[in-house]
């Protein structure tokens, strides 16, 4: 019997597009946690996946009732909108409604892929159509500290920027414009509508947790150096014992150093209205709520002499702080706004729209194609998609077995992302409040400080691995252990990284359709990646005995339990023969 298989679409062949909206079925607006529905029908024809956006607007609002609970949020700053997909399911229309595609934890997928196949390049692109952040020279580190995209206060897509009172007025629409992030929706082959009936496309948003930023120069435990740091309380060109804010001593006023960005009003990254206080990440000295003051107003005193000399001065209501130690040179500000919250962010998902590009094929090709069916032949479609399989560890297992019930019959690779399963409040995960320490590298966070990550549930976590070792086909793979043991934290003076897991993670992203540019973020999103063939080959995983053996040995135990995300990536095949569609997994 014939078999057709679709073509990609090639310059040559002489077809007309257009773009077609289809509005979500189940209304306008969303919040997060509910689900988006699309129908996109049979009559579209057929269409280009992979030129088929996603577009809506956000909107986040805090809350702002109570003085000092100002503070400036927003998505995640590598995938923007990305981060609010958490599951996507794709099904057949018509009565069959034949489950093709289905991606849990898409968003943790999404991460991996933002966080490996990426440059400057892609990163600026995907601010201006994502949602995401960039790197701005307004916004450069003088004290050292590495790099971070989550410090643009000043060309933010979710707020304005203003140096007066800081509400929910300042919080602009961010129009969103992305691609489905499903197999079906990346594959560059016309898809036949016709055939399947149409497609259901289901989006579960993500709870408010795991989307909702700060920025990270104004968190204790992430990149404070990056931050303000305090100069003296009357604006003197001397810094000194005489200019410190004492413990006991009254002011109105704080002088901050010209550092980092520090040169206007603009500059500050706090808002007129946000609750603030000090820390000294060197000795590990934290003033807390002892001197906790509400930013009232802030401004750029220029002059050419003393006492103030160019530099941002915050001001609030008087206060005598009393927690012991005087507050100089050493300390750097910090929010404390969002530990006053009672009730999480929100945000809202408006006027969604599925963007598709529809297209015209050559006269008669329908007709053709038809006729093949009804003489007994089938039309194959394949793609790439992603299943996930997922395995609890508690931090107490040493060693774990992690079982894997691959059921893919043509696996191309293996992805595991060991995610922090610890649950947090959103405004402990906002704030970084005992979430996993990513690196104690002293420039960014002093002999004293932490790093901690403001991604958890989201990104992988090395946590004090040892080494691991796949099974399968009744063997050992690789046939040696893959150490691990410099990935962590580096707390016991071992210098160098483990490069066989690199090496191993570069494979696996090349056979999974993802292209690793960067490796920057080995620590920040750690994951075990297994190549399962080679080049165009694949790799039948059904009815193996397939595991992942990890072992945790260090002299430091894991700090946090584990939720693995286990992605397999494989070839599924869409089958349509007569009036009948099934799947190929």
């Amino acid at each position: 019997m014939p078999t057709a298989s679709f073509f990609t679409a090639e310059q040559r062949i002489p077809i007309a597009q257009k773009k077609v909206s289809v509005a979500a079925e189940n209304g306008l607006s969303y919040k997060l946690g509910q689900r988006i529905n699309f129908v996109v029908p049979a009559s579209t024809g057929y269409f280009m996946p992979s030129e088929t956006y996603l577009r809506m607007d956000v909107k986040i609002q805090q809350p702002h009732d109570v003085s000092g609970r100002h503070t400036r949020l927003q998505l995640d700053g590598e995938l923007g909108a990305n981060v609010l997909i958490r599951d996507i399911t794709i099904r057949s229309g018509g009565a069959q409604n034949v489950l093709l595609e289905e991606i849990q934890n898409v968003n943790v997928l999404t991460a991996l892929r933002y966080d490996y196949e990426t440059n400057d390049n892609l990163k600026a692109k995907r601010a201006l159509t994502e949602g995401s952040q960039f790197k701005s020279v307004e916004n450069r580190g003088t004290l050292g500290s590495s790099e971070t995209i989550m410090n643009n206060h000043r060309n933010n897509s979710y707020y304005g920027h203003t140096t007066s009172n800081f509400t929910n007025g300042q919080y602009r629409t961010c129009k969103a414009l992305i691609r489905l992030p499903s197999g079906i929706f990346q594959n560059d082959r016309v898809f036949p509508l016709g055939l399947t009936d149409g497609l259901r496309i289901e989006i579960l948003l993500e709870e408010a947790p795991k989307v909702f930023r700060q920025l990270d120069t104004v968190i204790k435990d992430r990149s404070i150096t990056s931050g303000c740091r305090f100069h003296s309380i009357n604006g003197s060109g001397t810094v000194g014992a005489a200019n410190n804010w004492q413990s006991g001593s009254a002011t109105t006023t704080v002088y901050l150093q010209r550092d980092n960005d520090l040169l206007a009003a603009s500059s500050l990254p706090f808002a007129v209205g946000e609750s603030i206080s000090w820390f000294d990440p060197s000795q590990g000295e934290d003033a807390g709520a002892s001197a906790e003051t509400i930013i009232t107003a802030v401004a750029f005193e220029a002059g050419t002499s003393a006492p103030a000399v160019n530099r941002v001065k915050i001001t609030f209501a008087s206060l005598a702080q009393t927690s012991g130690v005087a507050i100089g040179p050493g300390y750097f500000a910090y929010s404390r706004s969002v530990k006053k919250w009672t009730t999480n962010p929100t945000a809202s998902v408006d006027d969604v729209e599925l963007l598709i590009q529809q297209v015209t094929m050559p006269d008669g090709y329908t007709s053709t194609l038809n006729d093949m069916l009804k003489a007994g032949g089938s039309l194959n479609y394949d793609f790439l998609s992603y299943t996930n399989y997922k395995y609890s560890q508690q931090k107490e297992d040493r060693v774990a077995n992690i079982r894997l019930p691959i059921q893919n019959s043509r696996c191309k690779s293996i992805l595991c992302v060991p995610t922090d399963a610890s649950i947090y409040t959103a405004a402990d995960a906002i704030n970084a409040l005992g979430t996993y320490q990513v690196n104690n590298v002293a420039h960014d966070c002093g002999t004293h400080g932490v790093n901690n990550s403001t991604r958890s549930g989201l990104v992988g976590i090395a946590d004090h691995l040892t080494q691991y070792q796949f099974l399968y086909d009744g063997r050992l793979n690789p046939s040696r252990k893959v150490p691990c043991d410099r990935i962590s934290i580096n707390d016991d003076g071992r210098q160098g990284l483990n490069q066989q897991v690199l090496i191993e993670q570069e494979k696996s992203l090349h056979m999974a359709n993802i292209d690793p540019l960067s490796f920057r973020s080995f620590q920040e999103n750690f994951f075990i990646g297994r190549a399962l063939s080679l080049a165009d080959g694949v790799y039948d995983g059904r009815g193996r005995d397939f595991s992942l053996q990890v072992e945790y040995q260090e002299t430091t135990a894991p700090t946090k339990n584990h939720l693995w995300h286990c992605f397999v990536a494989h070839l599924r095949r869409i089958v349509v023969s007569g009036d009948n569609i099934s799947i190929q997994v």
